[in-house]
C-alpha cells in the first residue's frame, strides 16, 4: 500500500469538503488501514471507516485521523523541537 503523504491528505480533505465522503470511499478505507498499520489508535478510526455514521461525524474523524498520521510522520528530531 502506498503511503499517504500530507499533500495527498490535503487534496483528499478538499475533495471531501467539495464532494462529500461517499465520493472518496476507497481513499478513506486506505487511509484508515494506513493509520492502523502505523500504530494510530483512536476511536476516530472506527467512525471514519463506518459509512453508516453521520457524514459530519465522519468528517470530524477524518480531521483527527489526518492529524494523527501527520504527527506520526514527524521525525524524532522534529518531535524534540516541537
Amino acid at each position: 500500500m502506498r503511503a499517504v503523504n500530507t499533500i495527498d491528505q490535503d487534496r483528499l480533505a478538499h475533495g471531501i469538503a467539495q464532494d462529500g465522503l461517499v465520493a472518496y470511499n476507497d481513499a478513506i478505507t486506505a487511509m484508515v488501514l494506513r493509520a492502523r498499520s502505523t500504530g494510530v489508535r483512536s476511536s476516530a478510526l472506527d467512525v471514519l471507516g463506518d459509512a453508516a455514521q453521520p457524514e459530519v461525524a465522519r468528517q470530524r474523524a477524518f480531521g483527527k485521523v489526518a492529524a494523527a498520521l501527520a504527527a506520526h510522520r514527524r521525525t524524532p528530531r522534529d518531535r524534540k523541537a516541537a
